[in-house]
Protein backbone atom coordinates (compact mmCIF):
# COMPACT_ATOMS: atom_id res chain seq x y z
CA UNK A 1 0.00 0.00 0.00
CA UNK A 2 1.18 3.17 -0.66
CA UNK A 3 0.46 6.39 1.85
CA UNK A 4 0.60 9.99 0.69
CA UNK A 5 0.90 12.35 3.70
CA UNK A 6 -0.56 15.90 2.44
CA UNK A 7 -0.01 18.46 5.42
CA UNK A 8 -2.97 20.97 4.62
CA UNK A 9 -4.37 24.18 6.16
CA UNK A 10 -2.97 26.48 8.72
CA UNK A 11 -2.75 24.28 10.87
CA UNK A 12 -1.02 21.54 8.86
CA UNK A 13 -3.72 18.66 8.94
CA UNK A 14 -2.77 15.46 7.63
CA UNK A 15 -5.09 14.10 4.56
CA UNK A 16 -3.64 11.09 3.56
CA UNK A 17 -4.28 10.05 0.14
CA UNK A 18 -3.97 5.59 -0.08
CA UNK A 19 -4.07 3.09 -2.63
CA UNK A 20 -2.34 -0.56 -3.82
CA UNK A 21 0.66 -0.81 -5.57
CA UNK A 22 -0.35 -0.28 -9.25
CA UNK A 23 -3.64 0.16 -8.47
CA UNK A 24 -5.50 3.62 -9.45
CA UNK A 25 -8.39 3.35 -7.53
CA UNK A 26 -7.63 5.41 -4.19
CA UNK A 27 -9.09 6.20 -0.73
CA UNK A 28 -8.50 9.57 1.28
CA UNK A 29 -8.85 10.26 4.87
CA UNK A 30 -9.66 13.67 6.18
CA UNK A 31 -8.90 16.10 3.80
CA UNK A 32 -9.23 19.23 6.01
CA UNK A 33 -8.45 21.73 2.87
CA UNK A 34 -6.53 22.78 -0.24
CA UNK A 35 -9.43 20.85 -2.37
CA UNK A 36 -7.56 21.83 -5.75
CA UNK A 37 -4.08 20.51 -4.06
CA UNK A 38 -5.37 17.57 -3.22
CA UNK A 39 -7.16 17.31 -6.81
CA UNK A 40 -4.00 17.72 -8.52
CA UNK A 41 -1.94 15.54 -6.86
CA UNK A 42 -4.43 13.05 -7.62
CA UNK A 43 -4.39 13.45 -11.06
CA UNK A 44 -0.60 14.01 -11.03
CA UNK A 45 -0.53 10.20 -9.88
CA UNK A 46 -3.13 8.81 -12.03
CA UNK A 47 -5.84 8.26 -9.68
CA UNK A 48 -9.58 7.74 -9.43
CA UNK A 49 -10.99 8.93 -6.09
CA UNK A 50 -13.63 5.87 -4.64
CA UNK A 51 -13.96 7.26 -1.18
CA UNK A 52 -13.57 9.81 1.43
CA UNK A 53 -13.23 8.80 5.12
CA UNK A 54 -13.41 11.11 8.18
CA UNK A 55 -11.81 10.38 11.71
CA UNK A 56 -14.34 13.28 13.04
CA UNK A 57 -15.58 16.63 11.87
CA UNK A 58 -13.68 19.66 13.08
CA UNK A 59 -13.57 22.41 10.34
CA UNK A 60 -9.58 21.52 9.70
CA UNK A 61 -10.96 17.99 8.78
CA UNK A 62 -13.13 18.59 6.49
CA UNK A 63 -12.94 22.02 4.47
CA UNK A 64 -12.01 20.08 1.15
CA UNK A 65 -14.84 17.58 1.87
CA UNK A 66 -17.70 19.04 -0.29
CA UNK A 67 -15.64 20.40 -3.46
CA UNK A 68 -13.71 16.93 -3.85
CA UNK A 69 -17.31 15.09 -3.54
CA UNK A 70 -19.61 17.59 -5.61
CA UNK A 71 -16.26 17.15 -8.08
CA UNK A 72 -15.58 13.61 -7.91
CA UNK A 73 -18.79 12.44 -7.45
CA UNK A 74 -17.65 10.25 -4.24
CA UNK A 75 -19.15 9.04 -1.60
CA UNK A 76 -18.09 10.60 2.43
CA UNK A 77 -17.65 8.33 4.94
CA UNK A 78 -18.13 9.00 8.72
CA UNK A 79 -20.27 7.96 12.17
CA UNK A 80 -23.33 9.27 12.25
CA UNK A 81 -22.12 11.93 15.49
CA UNK A 82 -19.43 13.39 13.30
CA UNK A 83 -21.74 13.56 10.43
CA UNK A 84 -24.29 16.00 12.46
CA UNK A 85 -20.95 17.79 14.04
CA UNK A 86 -19.36 17.94 10.89
CA UNK A 87 -22.55 19.98 9.92
CA UNK A 88 -22.67 22.56 13.03
CA UNK A 89 -20.24 25.35 12.85
CA UNK A 90 -20.38 25.23 16.55
CA UNK A 91 -19.71 22.00 17.08
CA UNK A 92 -17.34 21.44 14.39
CA UNK A 93 -15.37 24.54 15.72
CA UNK A 94 -15.08 27.43 13.54
CA UNK A 95 -17.28 29.54 15.47
CA UNK A 96 -15.56 28.56 19.08
CA UNK A 97 -12.35 29.33 16.72
CA UNK A 98 -13.51 32.09 15.05
CA UNK A 99 -12.34 30.24 12.06
CA UNK A 100 -14.23 31.15 8.67
CA UNK A 101 -17.94 28.75 8.47
CA UNK A 102 -17.28 25.29 6.90
CA UNK A 103 -19.58 22.51 7.09
CA UNK A 104 -19.90 19.44 5.15
CA UNK A 105 -22.62 16.47 4.15
CA UNK A 106 -21.71 12.58 4.82
CA UNK A 107 -22.75 10.41 2.46
CA UNK A 108 -22.67 7.22 4.67
CA UNK A 109 -22.54 6.06 8.10
CA UNK A 110 -20.07 3.71 9.75
CA UNK A 111 -19.61 2.01 12.82
CA UNK A 112 -16.69 0.80 15.09
CA UNK A 113 -16.16 -2.17 14.47
CA UNK A 114 -17.49 -2.00 10.58
CA UNK A 115 -15.20 -3.62 8.44
CA UNK A 116 -14.76 -1.68 4.57
CA UNK A 117 -13.73 -2.89 1.52
CA UNK A 118 -13.01 0.03 -0.69
CA UNK A 119 -10.00 0.42 -3.74
CA UNK A 120 -9.20 -3.07 -2.97
CA UNK A 121 -8.46 -2.09 1.04
CA UNK A 122 -9.57 -3.72 4.31
CA UNK A 123 -10.27 -0.95 6.96
CA UNK A 124 -11.33 -1.73 9.93
CA UNK A 125 -13.07 1.44 12.00
CA UNK A 126 -12.66 1.65 15.82
CA UNK A 127 -14.82 3.44 18.02
CA UNK A 128 -12.42 6.26 19.48
CA UNK A 129 -14.88 8.93 21.22
CA UNK A 130 -13.07 11.71 23.48
CA UNK A 131 -11.45 14.26 21.14
CA UNK A 132 -15.02 14.41 19.71
CA UNK A 133 -18.20 11.80 20.80
CA UNK A 134 -18.19 10.29 17.47
CA UNK A 135 -14.50 9.94 16.58
CA UNK A 136 -13.40 7.12 14.41
CA UNK A 137 -9.76 5.34 13.59
CA UNK A 138 -8.96 3.60 10.60
CA UNK A 139 -7.02 0.26 10.70
CA UNK A 140 -5.61 -1.49 8.08
CA UNK A 141 -4.30 -4.83 9.65
CA UNK A 142 -2.75 -6.25 6.74
CA UNK A 143 -0.68 -3.47 6.86
CA UNK A 144 -0.22 -2.85 10.05
CA UNK A 145 -1.36 0.73 9.51
CA UNK A 146 -3.53 3.15 11.84
CA UNK A 147 -4.79 6.65 10.79
CA UNK A 148 -5.33 7.62 14.57
CA UNK A 149 -7.11 11.04 13.89
CA UNK A 150 -6.75 13.81 16.48
CA UNK A 151 -7.11 10.63 19.25
CA UNK A 152 -3.62 10.05 19.36
CA UNK A 153 -0.40 11.63 18.24
CA UNK A 154 3.22 11.37 18.55
CA UNK A 155 3.97 11.58 22.28
CA UNK A 156 0.57 12.71 22.65
CA UNK A 157 -2.81 12.76 22.70
CA UNK A 158 -6.19 15.14 21.35
CA UNK A 159 -7.51 17.88 23.11
CA UNK A 160 -10.60 16.81 25.14
CA UNK A 161 -11.85 20.75 26.00
CA UNK A 162 -13.76 21.31 23.01
CA UNK A 163 -17.19 20.64 22.37
CA UNK A 164 -18.84 16.98 22.42
CA UNK A 165 -15.05 15.82 23.93
CA UNK A 166 -14.54 14.03 27.30
CA UNK A 167 -10.95 12.98 28.86
CA UNK A 168 -12.18 9.45 30.00
CA UNK A 169 -13.77 8.39 27.24
CA UNK A 170 -10.64 9.53 25.40
CA UNK A 171 -7.98 7.62 27.70
CA UNK A 172 -10.28 4.45 27.41
CA UNK A 173 -9.85 4.59 23.82
CA UNK A 174 -6.06 5.47 23.55
CA UNK A 175 -5.63 2.19 26.28
CA UNK A 176 -7.79 0.59 23.48
CA UNK A 177 -5.76 1.45 20.42
CA UNK A 178 -2.92 0.46 22.64
CA UNK A 179 -3.58 -3.10 22.66
CA UNK A 180 -2.90 -3.18 18.73
CA UNK A 181 0.12 -4.95 17.72
CA UNK A 182 3.33 -3.17 19.21
CA UNK A 183 4.69 -2.76 14.97
CA UNK A 184 1.47 -1.23 13.78
CA UNK A 185 2.80 2.24 11.95
CA UNK A 186 0.57 5.44 13.02
CA UNK A 187 -0.36 7.96 10.97
CA UNK A 188 -2.42 10.75 13.13
CA UNK A 189 -4.07 13.95 11.75
CA UNK A 190 -1.17 16.30 12.56
CA UNK A 191 2.72 15.90 12.92
CA UNK A 192 4.86 13.61 12.10
CA UNK A 193 4.24 9.23 12.08
CA UNK A 194 4.60 6.69 15.17
CA UNK A 195 4.11 3.22 16.37
CA UNK A 196 2.39 1.69 18.89
CA UNK A 197 5.24 0.52 20.68
CA UNK A 198 6.80 4.07 20.72
CA UNK A 199 3.50 5.12 22.22
CA UNK A 200 2.65 2.41 24.93
CA UNK A 201 6.26 3.50 25.98
CA UNK A 202 6.41 7.26 25.61
CA UNK A 203 2.66 8.92 25.80
CA UNK A 204 2.27 10.41 28.93
CA UNK A 205 -1.13 8.86 28.61
CA UNK A 206 0.00 5.90 30.26
CA UNK A 207 1.82 7.95 33.50
CA UNK A 208 -0.06 6.49 35.95
CA UNK A 209 -1.55 3.73 34.41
Amino acid sequence: MNIVTMPVGVVGTNAYILHNDGATEAVLIDPGCEATHIQQELEKRGLTLVAILLTHGHFDHIGAVDALREALGVDVYSSELEAELAADTYLNGCKPMRRPEVVCTVTKYIEGGQMLNIAGLEIHAISTPGHTHGHLCFHLPAHSTLFSGDCLFKGSYGRHDLPTSDFDQLKASLFRLFELPDDTDVYPGHGSATTIKYEKKHNPINRGR
